[in-house]
């Protein structure tokens, strides 16, 4: 649930700076599946995924790719999920990242890499 959710905030978020194309990058393979192949709403996760597909359809003029990240080259994201952030706030980086995280954002690229 908190990766649809955060999933779709980041789609907001993209919408709302105009970007024209859009990676969706995310290590949770069943929210994957939903966004590839929406079947059935009957769950909550299949609920933020209709919203997400529709905020896709409606706003993006561009390229849309949905791609799974295996969860080792995606720690960054783990860390985030588990740092000490105020839950009632939401922080937004745009041209860098938080210095915390940036060490690992190099391992999780050169993960990829391999």
């Amino acid at each position: 649930m908190a990766e649809a959710l955060a999933a779709e905030f980041g789609v907001q978020l993209a919408n709302q700076l105009g970007f024209q194309s859009l990676l969706l990058e995310v290590d949770c393979l069943p929210l994957v599946e939903k966004l590839r192949h929406p079947d059935s709403i009957h769950t909550e996760l299949g609920v933020i995924s209709r919203r997400i597909i529709n905020l896709l359809q409606e706003t993006s003029s561009g390229r849309v790719d949905i791609m799974h990240a295996r969860r080792e080259a995606n720690n960054a994201a783990h860390i985030m999920a588990h740092s000490e952030t105020r839950w009632d706030s939401r922080e937004v980086w745009i041209d860098r990242p938080p210095i915390f995280l940036v060490d690992q954002l190099i391992l999780d690229d050169a993960t990829v890499a391999f």
